[in-house]
């Protein structure tokens, strides 16, 4: 198998976790940023990256922290970027200078249309040309920091699709990427993988219907559900169920299939792939960054396609408004609206518009 050479742009739970797979199988990580300052100042001290969890405990060492994203990806073959979906623009015209045609970018994850929005604020950067670039339809593994420099595994997927553009599968590194993570399922139709992304369903629900907790003191554990499954309960789970009745009737409108959040769970995580007790829970919060990718990566871009099909999307406007007003942000005007997202676009991923 070919040795790989990767960089990480984001050292957060889903990009410590990453690590910790790039190293098990061999990869080579020659370089790495993230913009907190606690965890690379933490990650350079202790030489790398300590994990427990899943698959048990110990250590992957990393190189000293590049000083930006373009100083870390210049000597990568496959760059994976963890941070929250709403950044990928910022991240790619971060890194834009440090790019090489040949290389490929893996979004982890993409959420709606991420590697579009990527790939053009690549362009408008001046990025070389040649530069692949797919998304994930969600993360590798269910995890946590407990500090900057130490990661929780409390679960890891068996499924994953890897949506791109067909002529990206030429990226000279694709197939031994693929052949290192056997888990990532090629999808050519980024729309429908990025629709079919659960998170939203059950993060934003869960996040309106606990904001009354937002804001209390609830210990020193670190806020934030792992896996939304834990926040799908009683009417908050009235709420996810007919979020996701929505989406679907917007996708069979464009002629796409939807998944269902209960088979991706199936796929994703079989028999022995999630850690139960032993490790303590991350919560009982929601993080506030859920809502700040999962509303203008998921739900406008919903609000907007539902528009373009004549598909009523009553529920996820109003999820929209209220978070609007929870976070004083107005999500539709900063998210993926028609502007990022253009109906041409959509309609090329749509088989009832080529028809």
């Amino acid at each position: 198998m070919a040795i790989l050479n990767y960089a990480l742009i984001g050292l957060g739970g889903a990009g410590a976790g990453a690590a910790v797979a790039i190293a098990e199988r061999g990869g080579r990580i020659g370089g790495w940023y993230d913009r907190d300052d606690a965890v690379r100042s933490s990650t350079d001290m202790a030489g790398g990256l300590s994990f427990e969890g899943l698959g048990g405990q110990g250590a992957v060492a990393l190189p000293a922290s590049a000083g930006n994203g373009a100083a870390a990806v210049s000597v990568a073959d496959i760059i994976i970027v963890s941070t929250t979906a709403d950044r990928h623009a910022a991240v790619a015209r971060e890194i834009a200078p440090g790019l090489a045609s040949g290389q490929m970018v893996v979004l982890h994850c993409g959420y709606v249309g991420g590697s579009k929005v990527f790939a053009d604020a690549l362009a408008s950067a001046g990025a070389p040309e040649g530069v692949a670039v797919f998304e994930l339809n969600n993360t590798l593994h269910l995890a946590g920091k407990l500090n900057p420099s130490t990661v929780v595994i409390k679960g890891q997927k068996r499924w994953l699709e890897l949506a791109g553009l067909p002529e990206a599968q030429e990226n000279p590194h694709y197939a031994a990427f693929l052949e290192q993570f056997p888990e990532f399922t090629y999808s050519p139709n980024v729309l429908e993988s990025g629709l079919n992304n659960p998170n939203c369903i059950g993060h934003v629900p869960a996040y309106i219907g606990g904001a009354m907790t937002l804001d209390r003191d609830m210990g020193d554990l670190t806020t934030g559900i792992l896996h939304f499954d834990e926040a799908r309960m009683g009417r908050v789970n009235v709420i996810a169920t007919a979020l996701e009745q929505e989406r679907d009737q917007v996708m069979r409108a464009a002629g796409l299939t939807p998944l269902p959040s209960a088979v991706f769970s199936q796929r994703a995580y079989p028999a022995g792939t999630r850690l139960f007790g032993a490790i303590p829970r991350f919560g009982p919060k929601l993080q506030k960054r859920f809502l700040h990718e999962d509303v203008p990566c998921s739900l406008v871009p919903l609000e907007v396609f539902g528009r373009q099909v004549g598909a009523p999307t009553p529920l996820t406007t109003a999820l929209i408004a209220i978070a609007n007003t929870l976070e004083a942000v107005d999500f539709r005007a900063i998210g993926r609206n028609e502007r990022v997202l253009p109906p041409d676009w959509m309609h090329a991923h749509c088989p009832a518009f080529r028809q």
